[in-house]
């Protein structure tokens, strides 16, 4: 079958928020995957959803317009109705004499546009991990590594 995306798609394991209205509750979900154009969400519940809502996503405080492009139970697939902000290796928005901090060594593999979001996955794991194991978050270290 071809992969008929029009951007990378990345693994994630993001915090998302369905929102189906103002007065309405929002449904926690899952970001599974995610590119510049869209995401697969996972929702704890086979539930069926409108063709057109909004996923608001912590991480990278940002609430996407999306279009539902199709649903399998519990999981689904949405298209960003707007540009993601945060994941995009270009530094085009950056002044030209302001260059980008690199990487650290152990983010090396990550796109530079990733390192921010990458970072915000590692200290929720640290603090889930530290929730489970009942000690501060501070002694847990989560190694990263990449294969090229």
């Amino acid at each position: 079958m071809r992969d008929r995306r029009q951007s990378e798609r990345l693994p994630s394991i993001l915090e998302g928020r369905i929102v189906l209205g103002r007065e309405a509750p929002h449904l926690q979900c899952t970001l599974r995957d995610i590119s510049s154009t869209g995401a697969r969400i996972w929702l704890p519940a086979a539930i069926e959803l409108p063709q057109q809502f909004e996923l608001l996503i912590p991480a990278l405080e940002q609430t996407m317009p999306v279009q539902l492009m199709w649903s399998n139970g519990k999981t689904h697939g949405v298209m960003f109705q707007a540009d993601l902000q945060g994941l995009s290796d270009s530094s085009d928005d950056a002044p030209d004499d302001v260059q980008p901090p690199e990487p650290p060594s152990a983010l090396a593999g990550v796109p530079k546009g990733l390192i921010a979001l990458t970072e915000s996955v590692l200290a929720d794991a640290r603090q889930q991990l530290a929730e489970i194991l009942e000690m501060p978050a501070e002694k847990i270290r989560l190694r990263l590594d990449i294969d090229p």
